[in-house]
């Protein structure tokens, strides 16, 4: 026999508390003398014998009344034949999800979670099903319920434990409600259609960051019968903050760069340094910059690049205790080589040419080398060939085979940019520009400003802020007069006061043509000696031979556009970690940003770099409250070793036999019944005392 509550047996010790009672000898204390009592003789008690007991079966039956309420309230119950034995358990179908994301670099927190794994599997019975499950911004099936194996010898149970070995941490985001959802309908699924006895659980092996997407859980309904036991692994020293270069801004440039740094809610320190670095370059203490960020926020400071640092590619942060988020890849500026083809007149020391200005404007380029070549006879061969200009600008009077020439080679991907000096320079632009029409005689009058500018042009968004788009203070003293007849296809960017165009562009086949109705030399317009000369050539630079900035900068696991481009060697793209990886024939981007660092697309001169970092959210590492995921109505437990299983099921069943069998209610009956039979025996007992007593 068992009994529930054991505690309750406790009270039949007080059974022996009415007899010691009984027992105890009480002889009265103190003597007092009453004055009308002094003249009578003294007569002492009769003394009877001390361990004499008076109606000992009332006694006897009173006694056994407590006890029997002592012993219904312990619940006892009569226990099976049969014994549980650890290997008689019930089966369970566990499936081990364990965080593979970037926090889990954290310290030894990897290190934990692998001996978390192996705590389980050895914990699982002879009947228990297992499968392995690793996520980061995705699940990955390591191995499933029913993988088999070449080797006969090995069981499942191996096959499981070899393949948590050789589990590695990747650099994505935690998508923890994700990876749970898609557990838990696996789980759910396989019972409902296979009509499985055995107990579906989640075993769930993370650091539960508070980052950690839990989006998919809100439109999720749990199901009933799964449960998800969380083991979380901590590192012992919590402190983590990361650096984030701010993009879009347009107060930055290559030299200078907006750094966000960050610092978890759970950090201890709140001092840290960033600094420019490469492979070959440390960042030193006298290039960082020290930043205070206290636990839980966010500080934004600037950071210029060196001189000597003009090849860094990275930002590292220093002072915090994990490094898996400290260094954020930036592509470095790389100067391009370009060639631009001038056919004017003017000679390049002519102060008052457009060639000096042209060269003065890029000349001090820090990520162009700019090789101005002037072209005094019309020499179509110099528009050909394996390497042609990138960029052509014609300031002269030019051959009608030579515009020719130049038309054929703006379609096939050049750039011309066309500036007359006079009238005659200007008569090719109808020619080349079908719908544009000049007239017969320059323009005559004052001078002229810009009245009306399209700053959603590319040429233009450089100006689009209002702080640098007032072009007012430039005069035009001369120019030629332009005028478009339907239909029309050349697109005015930039008009005068008087209504006439100052800017034209044309595509024509994979090239360009840009008129300046103008030239921007000193006898015929302010616009060289303007501030805004030398962004305009940078822009017209920019879009003929591309921009000097790399790529966007993606996230882990994010895609990036591929180029579009007639070489086949854009087809590879080389990793951070120098393996290369050919995307499908047409693809269009490429989605394998599988590990931070700098991406290379092509080879040679065609070579385009884009840099792949962390996401900043997973570099929030302070811990989730473990509620939230019972509020978004995930069943959760305790995780329990086979020992406790056993005695939390030896437990229930004896729950179970007691309430079947409600041994109590008769202990009850049976109680009342000798409390009435004790009733009835006081009484007696009672009228045989007062008849002795009348008696005597």
């Amino acid at each position: 026999m068992g009994v529930l509550a054991p505690l309750y047996l406790a009270g039949l010790a007080a059974l022996s508390l009415p007899v010691i009672f009984h027992l105890v000898r009480r002889t009265p204390r103190g003597r007092q003398d009453f004055s009308s009592l002094m003249f009578l003789l003294p007569s002492p008690p009769r003394l009877t014998r001390r361990s004499r007991l008076d109606q000992i079966v009332l006694l006897l039956l009173r006694l056994a009344a407590l006890a029997l309420l002592a012993f219904a309230f312990a619940r006892p119950f009569f226990r099976e034949a049969a014994t549980l034995a650890l290997e008689n358990l019930p089966a369970r179908r566990v499936a081990i999800v364990v965080d593979a994301s970037a926090s889990m670099r954290r310290g030894d927190v990897w290190q934990q979670a692998l001996a978390r794994v192996d705590k389980e599997l050895s914990d699982l019975g002879p009947h228990d099903e297992v499968a392995l499950f690793t996520f980061g911004d995705t699940l990955r099936k390591e191995v499933g319920f029913e993988s088999g194996t070449a080797d006969a010898s090995s069981s499942h149970l191996e096959i499981v434990r070899a393949a948590a070995r050789k589990l590695r941490p990747t650099w994505e985001l935690s998508d923890l409600g994700g990876a749970l959802t898609a557990v838990a309908s696996e789980l759910d699924a396989a019972t409902d259609v296979n009509q499985l006895v055995a107990e579906p659980q989640i075993v769930v092996i993370s650091d539960f960051q508070k980052s950690a997407k839990l989006d998919a859980l809100q439109a999720f309904e749990w199901p009933q019968r799964v449960r998800a036991l969380v083991q979380r692994v901590v590192p012992k020293r919590t402190t983590n903050a990361f650096a984030q270069v701010l993009t879009g801004d347009e107060e930055t440039s290559a030299s200078e760069l907006r750094v966000r740094v960050g610092n978890a809610a759970d950090s201890k320190d709140d001092q840290f340094f960033v600094g420019w670095a490469s492979d070959s370059a440390k960042a030193t203490a006298a290039d960082e910059t020290a930043v205070y960020v206290p636990p839980g926020q966010s500080r934004v400071v600037k950071l210029p690049r060196p001189d000597d640092h003009l090849h860094a590619d990275r930002i590292v942060l220093r002072g915090d205790d994990h490094d898996f988020d400290n260094t954020f890849f930036v592509v470095p500026p790389r100067k391009q080589q370009v060639r631009v083809l001038y056919v004017g007149g003017d000679a390049a020391d002519d102060e008052h040419g457009p060639q000096f200005y042209l060269k003065l404007a890029t000349s001090g380029d820090p990520l162009r080398q700019v090789d101005v070549q002037p072209l005094e006879k019309d020499d179509a061969a110099r528009l050909a060939g394996q390497q042609p200009p990138q960029l052509v600008v014609v300031t002269r009077q030019v051959s009608p085979g030579f515009t020719d020439s130049l038309k054929a080679y703006v379609e096939r991907g050049g750039t011309l940019i066309v500036a007359p000096l006079d009238q005659e320079g200007a008569k090719a632009i109808p020619i080349i520009l079908g719908d544009v029409e000049l007239a017969t005689k320059p323009a005559a009058g004052d001078y002229l400003l810009l009245g009306e500018i399209d700053f959603t042009h590319p040429l233009f968004v450089p100006f689009a802020n209002p702080r640098y788009s007032d072009f007012t203070k430039i005069h035009f003293w001369k120019h030629r007069s332009l005028a478009l007849h339907e239909p029309t296809v050349t697109h005015v960017i930039a008009k005068f006061d008087n209504g006439e165009p100052a800017l034209l562009e044309r595509k024509l086949g994979e090239g360009r043509v840009v008129v300046f109705a103008s030239g921007w030399h000193p006898e015929d317009s302010e616009l060289a000696l303007a501030t805004k000369f030398v962004p305009l050539i940078g822009t017209l630079l920019d879009q003929a031979c591309g921009a000097t900035e790399a790529l966007a900068s993606v996230t882990i696991g994010q895609s990036v556009e591929l180029p579009t481009n007639k070489s086949d060697s854009f087809a590879v793209v080389r990793k951070p970690d120098g393996t290369e990886s050919r995307p499908l024939a047409g693809a269009k981007s490429f989605a394998q940003t599988d590990q931070p660092g700098i991406y290379a697309i092509g080879s040679g001169a065609e070579e385009q770099r884009f840099s792949v970092n962390i996401a900043a959210s997973e570099s929030n590492t302070a811990p989730l409250e473990l509620e939230q995921l019972e509020q978004l109505g995930v069943k959760t437990g305790a995780a329990l070793t086979r020992a406790q299983r056993l005695d939390r099921i030896r437990q229930q069943r004896d729950t179970e036999l007691e309430s079947r069998q409600k041994i109590w209610r008769w202990l009850v009956l049976g109680a009342l019944g000798i409390l009435v039979f004790e009733t009835f025996w006081a009484g007696r007992a009672a009228r045989q005392i007062a008849k002795a007593e009348l008696s005597a």
